[in-house]
């Protein structure tokens, strides 16, 4: 059996890409209440998406439009979201899956993901670093502000790297 990385048309690279593109660190830029965060979802995934559908206008026009559904995730997890489904519009594209399944799929990780996100990195990276930061500000420290960045946002851009790739 093959794996996807020996049949796949996105590279790990682009994988990366799609982790710190516009869309994929812009997830509560654009956010709205009628579809929450699916416009930033769709920047993030759309140049993987021209590179799939290159010779199938009508594919990527479907894919737009189906990935334009609702769509809420904790930030630092939608990459992960995104290569899973990156890899089944590979699928899509050559015909052996449709592209409805896309849509569930989204929809039954969100809330698990939401629930699992938010726990670690609202709940609990979070609370360190402001600890760590806050403590150190207090007294004085240029490093309080340094180590709350640092804390907070290295285990977020791992986990959006090597999230994309294991999506």
């Amino acid at each position: 059996m093959m794996t996807s990385k020996q049949t796949g048309i996105i590279t790990k690279k682009e994988l990366t890409r799609m982790s710190f593109n516009v869309g994929g660190l812009g997830m509560e830029w654009s956010w709205n209440y009628p579809r929450q965060m699916h416009m930033a979802f769709l920047l993030m995934l759309d140049p993987s998406l021209k590179k799939i559908y290159a010779t199938n206008p009508e594919g990527y026009k479907d894919a737009l439009i189906r990935h334009m559904e609702f769509f809420n995730i904790t930030p630092q997890l939608a990459p992960f979201v995104g290569g899973i489904v990156l890899s089944m519009e590979e699928e899509v594209n050559k015909g052996d899956i449709d592209g409805d399944g896309i849509n569930g799929i989204k929809a039954a990780l969100m809330g698990p993901l939401s629930g699992i996100g938010d726990s670690i990195f609202l709940g609990c990276i979070r609370v360190i670093a402001l600890g760590v930061g806050l403590s150190l500000a207090q007294q004085g420290s240029i490093l309080g502000p340094i180590l709350y960045v640092l804390i907070y946002n290295v285990p977020a851009f791992l986990v959006r790297v090597f999230g994309a790739r294991l999506g």
